[in-house]
């Protein structure tokens, strides 16, 4: 029988398919705010920019602050979720948020809203926040629907790189990105959704072995129509030229014990994703990852940012498990950035704390010397660990590169 590898794939990526970084997804929440929420004294920014500045004039007083991190745009909307629940509580007379008995909100701008100026409240915020996921969704789906075309050549070197995988192993992904490069490259993944009426089956989730693709933060695919017993029930629609059930402006929300109301929305975004995972499919997936992970022989992440904690906490145990599971990461970073060796930022922190290793065993293989990660790239090779007990090795070329070195990339996985 093959070993089994489980494949975790982040924005990362996706960049090289067309699809949006999160600095662009920043940008494009910048502009599609403009559109609905003016503030009335600058025609040039939105609620959206006004909540991004407080954030970083805040976080910026601590000058050991990644601020990339704090003010990226699902901490955003986190920020703006909690201000619609903290305003409408007051606003609505409700007196059950847990922390508006010991704050009191800065003053915040008024706006102009659909041509009209007038005082920010609850409900100001809650529709950017749906607002912005709608048109995310929209855009995402506009890239995707072409993309076998537009990406070709690209999609085929993917192929070539899965296909290449297949010949050892049985692939299993966990995928966090909306997209449809992994359905685009291997359309044959289970998914879960029965193919003639799209509807969910967690029993094929349940008896399904490998060669699956669980789309764990939603995707482009997902339709909310809904039936007589749900009306927010989530469909498989391929046709992504077709009219989508979308509209979470204009759907009741999922309020949590903690106080905090989620949008029924197509995808998860920004963060507490481990109450929007209680929604089907996502939480049917999210279950099963600790057995999946259990069952791997081998664990590779391809374009992950280790930024969710929901996530990264459940992979530890392998290091104290008798099966010595090997790890590779396939990451772009820049030339000038340090190996792990010497590497201390928010990134290499999660990465330890997700796949737990001795940064002082990093090395070409050869030795533990010191290199940037200038050396790894340029002489296409990976970054790894020289303790057999501790197996990881990093990759730091991106994903394309990574498919015209798919040996190397195996030989870590072996």
């Amino acid at each position: 029988m093959k070993k089994k590898l489980l494949i975790i794939v982040g924005a990362g990526a996706s960049i090289d398919f067309g699809l949006p970084s999160v600095k662009t997804i920043d940008s494009l929440f910048e502009k599609w705010a403009l559109e609905i929420v003016t503030l009335k004294d600058d025609k040039n920014k939105s609620l959206y920019t006004w909540v991004k500045e407080c954030m970083l004039v805040y976080a910026k007083q601590n000058p050991q602050n990644y601020t990339e991190n704090i003010v990226n745009f699902e901490n955003l909307l986190f920020t703006i979720q909690n201000l619609a629940v903290i305003l409408n509580d007051k606003d609505w007379k409700i007196y059950n948020n847990r922390l508006n008995p010991f704050i009191d909100l800065k003053s915040i701008p008024d706006i102009k809203s659909f041509g009209k100026d007038k005082e920010t409240d609850g409900g100001d915020f809650h529709f950017l926040h749906s607002y912005l996921i709608d048109n995310l969704l929209k855009y995402f789906r506009a890239i995707c629907k072409t993309i076998d075309k537009d990406k070709k050549l690209e999609i085929e070197k993917l192929n070539s790189f899965y296909t290449d995988l297949k010949t050892e192993f049985e692939l299993g992904f966990i995928n966090l990105n909306y997209d449809n490069v992994i359905l685009s490259t291997l359309p044959d993944l289970e998914t879960g959704f029965n193919d003639s009426t799209g509807e969910f089956d967690r029993n094929r989730i349940y008896t399904s072995s490998w060669n699956f693709c669980y789309h764990m933060h939603g995707s482009v695919h997902f339709d909310l129509k809904g039936n007589k017993i749900d009306m927010h029930k989530i469909y498989w629609n391929n046709d992504l030229s077709s009219t989508f059930a979308q509209n979470s402006s204009g759907r009741s929300s999922k309020s949590t014990s903690e106080g905090l109301n989620h949008l029924n929305s197509a995808i998860i975004a920004g963060l507490d994703k481990s109450n929007q995972l209680l929604k089907e499919p996502f939480g049917t997936y999210f279950m099963q990852l600790d057995r999946l992970i259990h069952e791997s022989d081998s664990i590779l992440f391809v374009g992950y940012g280790f930024s969710d904690t929901h996530l990264n906490r459940i992979f530890p145990f392998i290091r104290n498990d008798k099966k010595r599971r090997k790890v590779a990461i396939i990451d772009w970073a820049d030339d000038n950035e340090d190996g792990l060796n010497f590497r201390h930022d928010s990134w290499s922190s999660d990465v330890f704390e997700t796949i737990p290793f001795n940064a002082f065993e990093m090395g070409d293989g050869i030795s533990r010397l010191p290199q940037p990660v200038f050396y790894y790239k340029t002489n296409k090779i990976l970054e790894k660990s020289t303790n057999p007990d501790y197996p990881i090795a990093v990759w730091y070329n991106g994903v394309l590169e990574a498919c015209n070195s798919v040996d190397k990339i195996i030989d870590e996985l072996k």
